[in-house]
């Protein structure tokens, strides 16, 4: 991982510190190619049963955004499910 991605995931832990109780419901955005695949690869990364998920395609259906709520114990647990899904090839998170 890059130094700079290290460097926004700690921006990202200590805004969530500072603005945000915890426990707390944490909204996960990402966008993704619409490939079956990949849905299914980030989607095995959470624990569906305990997630609110919605979908959208882009117009031109290449692209579909992924929105999860999660039930979060803290920024920590939110930080490794980024680094989590970080992992797949061509993901944005939002």
């Amino acid at each position: 991982m890059k130094k700079s991605s290290l460097k926004d995931f700690e921006k990202l832990r200590n805004d969530l510190e500072k603005y945000q109780e915890w426990p707390s419901d944490y909204i996960f955005k990402f966008i993704i190619d619409n490939n079956h695949n990949k849905k299914e690869e980030l989607l095995s990364k959470f624990d569906l049963t305990l997630c609110r998920l919605s979908t959208k395609e882009s117009s031109n259906k290449k692209y579909v955004s992924i929105t999860l709520i999660k039930h979060m114990i803290g920024p920590k647990e939110v930080i490794d499910k980024y680094l989590e899904v970080s992992k797949i090839d061509g993901i944005i998170s939002l």
